[in-house]
């Protein structure tokens, strides 16, 4: 296997992929919170197509039940960490923080971590797409 990236050796399914995501325009899959689908990339609150078994760890760049809407900011902070990790993560910050933002979201998840607060729950969380 090539050292290219995965995600671009077959483009048009990968953006035929990322299309049919975002038509759905749910809400990030990290935070729970809205996305701003009509903001430019690159921007922290912009639409990003997140792979819910990242792709270093042989999940599919294509296959819509391992896309998942993401924030830029959330999937920056989830990185290749293991979807049911950010959302223990995740449900923690929601129950005792509120954020009213990615951003505020983001912050709070890093917090969090720094006093191992995910640690006690990463594992007993389920995932699902079936929103």
């Amino acid at each position: 296997m090539g050292s290219g990236n995965v995600r671009r050796a077959n483009g048009s399914r990968r953006t035929n992929a990322v299309k049919r995501l975002r038509a759905m325009a749910r809400p990030c899959h990290i935070c729970g919170l809205p996305i701003g689908y009509s903001l430019r990339p690159g921007s922290p609150e912009s639409f990003e197509c997140d792979e819910l078994v990242p792709v270093s760890f042989g999940g599919s760049p294509y296959d819509l039940d391992n896309l998942a809407a993401a924030h830029r900011c959330c999937n920056n902070w989830r990185s290749n960490r293991s979807a049911g990790y950010a959302h223990a993560v995740a449900a923690g910050v929601i129950a005792t923080e509120a954020p009213r933002n990615p951003q505020e979201f983001v912050a709070a998840a890093k917090r969090a971590e720094k006093k191992g607060f995910a640690a006690l729950g990463a594992g007993k969380v389920e995932t699902t797409t079936a929103w």
